[in-house]
């Protein structure tokens, strides 16, 4: 039982060849992962073995202790680059109200520290996907788009943005042209009501999606200085409700 420390300086990969012996990883981004900005791999390789055992060897011990750590760093890259950080947080996964693309100070305060652990991973690159809490989003969307119907229909913006009476009124209107008396309907059932007619296309979704990944890497090259080729937008895919669960940006890695 010990632990070693193992330098490796400068290491590029050969050829591919085939061999049974290949273990199979994303090696680029591994080393990628691994390699700071000096060129160099620093690993702590703790082994363990029993030298009475006739197949024991410590080359191999050796080897499978270092397949284990280049197997944690891709299987967990974003956790890796926490640790160069000294944060727990959940780096792959940043936040963004509902209804916005505007990223607020604790989403600014994640990328950063994102930013400085790319800064001491030179070889890696940033892939953001902009994301949708569907119901959320759509419903935030509608209610921003009848905000705006009843500020242009001449509603002072301040009424709309208090809630005042001027505002009540118009929805309790809208509500009556819709379903007539009120009932025993509370104000939020009418509003709720009222919202649930305002259109809101797949497309301004997507949109939506879309403009949460260009502001984060608008923060990230304009505000922070990450090179623009190291962080790429890929392009919202369908709006799968069980998938699109998470308001925000998701962030994976390449090198």
């Amino acid at each position: 039982k010990g632990n070693n420390e193992v330098i490796i300086d400068q290491l590029k990969l050969g050829e591919k060849t085939d061999s049974d012996k290949a273990v199979d990883l994303p090696l680029e981004l591994a080393l990628a992962l691994l390699t700071d900005i000096n060129g160099v791999i620093d690993l702590k390789v703790p082994v363990e073995g029993d030298v009475d055992d006739p197949s024991f060897a410590i080359g191999s011990v050796i080897a499978g202790a270092v397949v284990n750590l280049i197997t944690k760093a891709v299987t967990a890259p974003f956790a890796l680059l926490g640790s160069l950080v000294g944060t727990e947080d959940d780096l792959q996964k940043v936040a963004i109200p509902t209804g916005s693309s505007r990223l607020g100070e604790l989403s600014k305060n994640k990328l950063g520290l994102l930013y400085d652990a790319l800064g001491q991973r030179p070889a890696l690159t940033l892939v953001i996907r902009g994301q949708l809490q569907l119901q959320a989003d759509r419903s935030a969307l509608q209610r921003q788009a009848l905000e705006q119907q009843l500020i242009a229909a001449g509603l002072p913006a301040a009424d709309v943005a208090s809630r005042g009476p001027g505002y009540m009124e118009a929805i309790d209107k809208r509500f009556a042209a819709l379903a007539g008396n009120a009932g025993e309907t509370s104000f939020q059932q009418r509003l709720d009501a009222v919202v649930a007619t305002i259109a809101v296309s797949d497309e301004q979704l997507r949109e939506l999606a879309q403009n949460r990944a260009v502001a984060t890497k608008d923060y990230l090259v304009n505000e922070l200085g990450l090179p623009a080729d190291r962080a790429v937008i890929e392009q919202s895919g369908e709006l799968d409700a069980s998938a699109q669960v998470f308001s925000g940006v998701t962030l994976d890695l390449d090198s």
